[in-house]
C-alpha cells in the first residue's frame, strides 16, 4: 500500500522530457520489482523455517523501526540534496546490502542474518521511496498528476508483480540466495536508468523555475504547509493494513490454505494485478478529476475485504480477496499522494511524506509487536478479520463525527 530538486520544463526540449519520464518509470518498475523479490524471498524463509509468525513479525519490526528512525531525515535529504543522485545512492547501498546477505547466508543460519540486513535495506529503501515521490511534481505537469502517479504506480506494482512469478519460482527451483541474487540485478538496473535519467534532464534547485504553475497555486490557495488529518488517517490505515497483510499471509497460504511457495507467489502476483487494472483506470481522462474524498470508502471496502479472509479457506477466492486489496491500497496511496503533491510545496514536499511515514511506520509497530508477542497463538485470518472489522469502525465513526459536525454548524447558521 510510494526524487529531483525542480526540473525547468523550459529549458529542455519536450521530447527530453519524455525521455525523463521513460527513464523514471523504469527505474520504479525494477526497484520495485528488487524490493519486492528481497521481500518475498526473506519472508517465506522465515516462514519455511522452525521460526514462528514472530519472527516474520520481528523481522518486519526491525524494518519498520529503520524506516521510522529514517523518515523524517529522508525528507530533510531529499528537500535539501539533488533527488535523483539519492535514488541512485539509494539503489547502490541496496545492492551493497544484498550481495552481503548473499555471502553471510552461505555461513549462517536465515534468521539472524535477515534480521540484520533489513535494517539497512529499509533506510536506503525509505530513503528512495521518499526522493522518488518528491519528483513526481516536478517532471508531471500540474494537470496531469493523477494520470502519471497512476502511471508510477503501474510500473511499480508491475515490478511487483514481476518479482511474485519470478521469486515463487526460484524459491521452488532453487532455494537460497538466488532470489536474492535476482534483486541484486534489478537494482542495477534502476540504478542505471535513473542515471541515464540524470544526463538527459538539466535541474535547477527550487520552485522558482516553473513560473506557470506558481502563479495557479497562489491563486487558487491550494498550496499550505500541513496536511488535513483525515488523510493523513486514511494513509495510517490503508499503509497498516498492506504491512498487515505482507505479514501474515505467507502463514496464511501455508498453515490455513496448506500451500506452497508458488501459490505464496501467485496470490502475490494477484495483489499486483489488481493494483495495476485500479492504476490503468485512474489514468483515463474521465477519472483526473477524482480526488481524496473518495478514499474512506475505499478504506471502508478494503476493511471488509481483509476482513473476509477469516472464513476464506479456498485459494481462487483469496486471488480475488488479494486482487481487491490490491485495488484498494493503491487507489488511495495515489488519490492521498496527489491531494498531498497539490496542497504542500515542491520545497517542502520531502519533509511532509517523511513525517507522514513517520506515523505510519509508528502505528504498523505496534501491529507487528502485537504480532511478535502473540507468536503462534493468532490464526492469520483470526488477526484480518479483528483488523478488518477495525479499518470498518474508523471509517464508520469519522462519518459519524463528519455528520454531527455537520448538523451542529447548520444549526449554528439558522436565523433565531
Amino acid at each position: 500500500m510510494i526524487q529531483d530538486a525542480n526540473i525547468a520544463p523550459n529549458l529542455v526540449p519536450d521530447h527530453s522530457v519524455s525521455l525523463v519520464r521513460s527513464f523514471f518509470l523504469t527505474s520504479a518498475f525494477f526497484a520495485a520489482t528488487g524490493r519486492n523479490a528481497y521481500y518475498v524471498g526473506a519472508i517465506w524463509m522465515l516462514a519455511a523455517s522452525a521460526s514462528n509468525a514472530g519472527s516474520i513479525a520481528l523481522f518486519l519490526a526491525l524494518g519498520g523501526i529503520s524506516e521510522f528512525v529514517a523518515s523524517a531525515p529522508a525528507g530533510y535529504l531529499v528537500d535539501r540534496f539533488d533527488r535523483r543522485s539519492l535514488s541512485i545512492a539509494s539503489d547502490g547501498i541496496r545492492i551493497a546490502v544484498l550481495l552481503t546477505t548473499c555471502a553471510t547466508l552461505v555461513l549462517q543460519e536465515p534468521d539472524y542474518v535477515l534480521y540484520g540486513s533489513v535494517i539497512f535495506f529499509a533506510v536506503a529503501d525509505r530513503l528512495y521511496l521518499t526522493a522518488s515521490s518528491a519528483m513526481v511534481p516536478s517532471i508531471a505537469r500540474s494537470g496531469s498528476l493523477m494520470a502519471f502517479n497512476s502511471l508510477a504506480y503501474v510500473a511499480m506494482q508491475a515490478g511487483n508483480m514481476l518479482a511474485a512469478i519470478a521469486t515463487g519460482w526460484l524459491l521452488s527451483a532453487r532455494p537460497g540466495t538466488a532470489c536474492f541474487l535476482f534483486a541484486t540485478g534489478t537494482f542495477a538496473v534502476s540504478m542505471l536508468s535513473m542515471l541515464r535519467a540524470a544526463i538527459r534532464y538539466r535541474i535547477v534547485p527550487d520552485d522558482r523555475c516553473r513560473p506557470t504553475q506558481a502563479p495557479r497555486e497562489r491563486s487558487e490557495g491550494e498550496e499550505t504547509s500541513r496536511v488535513p488529518s483525515c488523510l493523513v488517517l486514511n494513509y495510517v490505515l490503508i499503509y497498516v493494513m498492506g504491512m498487515l497483510i505482507s505479514a501474515l499471509v505467507s502463514k496464511f497460504v501455508l498453515k490455513e490454505l496448506q500451500g506452497t511457495s508458488l501459490e505464496f507467489g501467485k496470490l502475490e502476483f494477484y495483489w499486483a494485478a489488481g493494483a495495476i487494472i485500479s492504476m490503468l483506470i485512474l489514468t483515463l481522462r474521465r477519472f483526473s478529476k477524482i480526488d481524496g474524498r473518495a478514499t474512506p470508502i475505499i478504506v471502508l471496502l478494503s476493511g471488509v475485504a481483509v476482513a473476509a479472509f477469516y472464513p476464506t479457506r479456498d485459494l481462487d477466492i483469496a486471488s480475488a480477496l488479494m486482487a481487491l486489496l490490491g485495488a484498494g491500497y493503491n487507489l488511495s496511496r495515489v488519490l492521498i499522494d496527489v491531494e498531498i503533491q497539490r496542497l504542500v510545496p515542491s520545497t517542502k514536499l520531502g519533509r511532509a511524506k517523511g513525517w507522514i511515514n513517520v506515523v505510519c511506520m509508528g502505528f504498523s509497530l505496534l501491529v507487528y509487536a502485537g504480532l511478535a508477542v502473540s507468536g503462534d497463538a493468532l490464526a492469520p485470518s483470526t488477526v484480518f478479520l479483528a483488523f478488518g472489522s477495525g479499518m470498518i469502525a474508523v471509517v464508520a465513526a469519522g462519518y459519524g463525527l463528519h455528520l454531527v459536525k455537520n448538523r451542529a454548524s447548520s444549526r449554528r447558521s439558522m436565523p433565531l
